[in-house]
């Protein structure tokens, strides 16, 4: 069983990560927007306690987006063995058995770099909706089937249905306030964007 800092990272790449292998380098890359820097800062420190070495954050600001992209041959090849894809993620994306057990931290890094808190007007008061996308439905039903054996029950949509080369995107969804606060208790947010929305709501309730 793998510890919770490892899960987490495997989560966060799940989510806006990749491994790319180059000539004879094995970099393991996140990419986000801006709005995640403050969850850099948190996700930084933990890749580098499991690497052992420094992690620098690269800004690529013509792109509006900051990275961490890192050559570690033995990180690499472990989350490569654990069943993470080379390149392109794709459609068949999902969260290896061996690593079903780690499913808390895996949705908490995930949530963290695709997932997404909206806070809709309804009539005037504020519904709250929490969101996973992928393109791979069999990811989305492993989350779903876990966050509904902890009580925090979704539903899985098309997202957004492509008719030439992109893949068709899917939506999970989970509506409500009492799903949100049950999601914030028994999985929680570390990315501070997402917390500071939630602390957002409250305060209108």
């Amino acid at each position: 069983m793998v510890n919770n800092d490892f899960a987490l990272l495997y989560g966060t790449l799940l989510g806006d990560g990749c491994l790319s292998s180059c000539g004879k380098g094995s970099f393991v890359v996140i990419t986000c927007g801006y709005s995640d820097e403050e969850f850099f800062n948190f996700i930084v420190p933990k890749i580098e306690k499991i690497r052992g070495k420094k992690v620098k954050v690269y800004r690529r600001p013509d792109y509006g987006k900051i990275e961490i992209n890192f050559s570690d041959k033995l990180l690499f090849n472990k989350f490569k063995e654990m069943g993470f894809p080379v390149g392109k993620k794709g459609t068949e994306l999902k969260i290896p058995q061996n690593l079903l057990n780690s499913m808390r931290e895996i949705i908490k890094g995930y949530f963290a770099t695709d997932g997404c808190l909206v806070l809709t007007n309804n009539n005037g008061i504020s519904y709250p909706r929490l969101e996973f996308s992928s393109i791979s439905k069999t990811l989305l039903i492993q989350v779903k089937e876990y966050l509904s054996s902890i009580g925090i029950v979704g539903q899985i949509y098309l997202s957004k249905k492509y008719n030439n080369h992109w893949n068709d995107l899917y939506r999970l969804q989970i509506n409500g306030k009492d799903k949100l606060f049950l999601f914030q208790k028994k999985i929680g947010f570390v990315n501070p964007k997402h917390q500071v929305k939630f602390e957002k709501y409250t305060t209108i309730l």
